[in-house]
């Protein structure tokens, strides 16, 4: 799945002013930094032998209690693998070849416990640095005792996240997602990983949860990643009725080339009516979008303002060796007034 978030502010207020980029010498050293943790951590890579994990999982469902579930991953190399998640009654299984995967879902979109749960399981997009992103000073703190070293990831306009690594040994700890001065709370606020063990060469948090101010509303607690005693065929069959997503290593994401706006509602102005709705949706390949689904609810004019704005807006698409591919995307957008 080819996931990126946008985010949209609506409010009525200046725009603030584009901060600095770091020194060279600085982001040098915050590109190490994210360099080490990448070769520390990410696990599924050439090199790894046939593995088996198995997890458990925790979700906020509808109501922000946290369900159980379980992630499993049958690992050959990187064009053959099997990934399966189960929590409530969602399903989801994709089945990697050489130029993408097999996905089956009991939804016909990704709920926003995928998109939590992505930010936990998927360690290599969360030490990704855009293209139009830079890295910040490294800030040297400590916490519990121990010593970190912390960059922000920024936008042009904003800090997007910091990124925190435990000085001694390099592994990434721990992410915040500041709350702009002028916006509603981010849908996470932290990320912490932690119970770091020793597997193949790599160094993983066995325990990583997600938060949202101080609430707990995603858990990810593995259970073990062993050698695969013999790799079993059939698992790394196409599922039946499976929707097939092409992927490459060369990925182009795609990028929003028209942004509408959405107009505030007279009424959900009056009555102060504030939020962030998020949409799950599927960038086309000729850059329009399909299946928008919203997963994550505001009072109901919000959401059709955002709606009715999101339907115009328009991609250049995700790419593979220059052809467009279908992708998946997840979009949040904000509305805000100032007193």
């Amino acid at each position: 799945m080819h996931n990126k978030t946008y985010s949209f502010l609506i409010f009525i207020c200046l725009l603030s002013i584009a901060e600095p980029c770091a020194a060279t010498e600085e982001s040098s050293n915050a590109e190490a930094l994210f360099s080490r943790a990448r070769q520390l951590e990410t696990i599924w890579t050439d090199g790894t032998p046939p593995m088996v994990m198995h997890a458990d999982i925790q979700v906020s469902d509808a109501k922000g209690s946290l369900v159980n579930g379980e992630y499993t991953v049958n690992w050959v190399s990187r064009s053959q693998w099997r990934e399966e998640i189960r929590f409530s009654n969602y399903e989801r299984l994709r089945v990697r070849d050489a130029n993408g995967y097999w996905q089956k879902s009991g939804l016909s979109y990704q709920p926003e416990a995928i998109l939590q749960l992505d930010k936990l399981l998927v360690l290599k997009r969360v030490l990704a640095v855009g293209s139009k992103q830079t890295l910040g000073n490294v800030k040297k703190r400590e916490k519990q005792g121990a010593q970190q070293e912390c960059v922000e990831v920024k936008w042009p306009q904003r800090t997007d996240r910091m990124m925190c690594f435990d000085e001694s040994s390099g592994v990434l700890v721990s992410i915040e997602y500041p709350k702009p001065e002028r916006h509603n709370s981010p849908q996470i606020s932290r990320i912490e990983y932690g119970a770091f063990k020793a597997i193949n060469g790599k160094l993983l948090p066995y325990e990583r949860r997600a938060l949202k101010d101080q609430k707990v509303i995603a858990v990810v607690k593995i259970l073990e990643i062993k050698e695969a005693s013999q790799e079993n065929p059939a698992l790394f069959e196409p599922p039946a009725n499976a929707e097939y997503w092409r992927e490459c290593d060369d990925i182009q994401a795609a990028e929003v080339v028209n942004r509408v706006t959405p107009g505030y509602p007279t009424d959900a102005r009056a009555n102060h009516e504030m939020g962030t709705v998020v949409f799950y949706a599927v960038v086309e390949t000729d850059g329009s979008l399909s299946h928008i689904t919203v997963i994550h609810r505001v009072p109901i004019a919000l959401e059709s303002a955002a709606l009715a704005a999101v339907r115009q807006w328009r991609y250049k698409p995700a790419a593979c060796g220059g052809a467009p591919i279908r992708a998946e995307t997840f979009i949040d957008i904000d509305f805000w007034l100032e007193n």
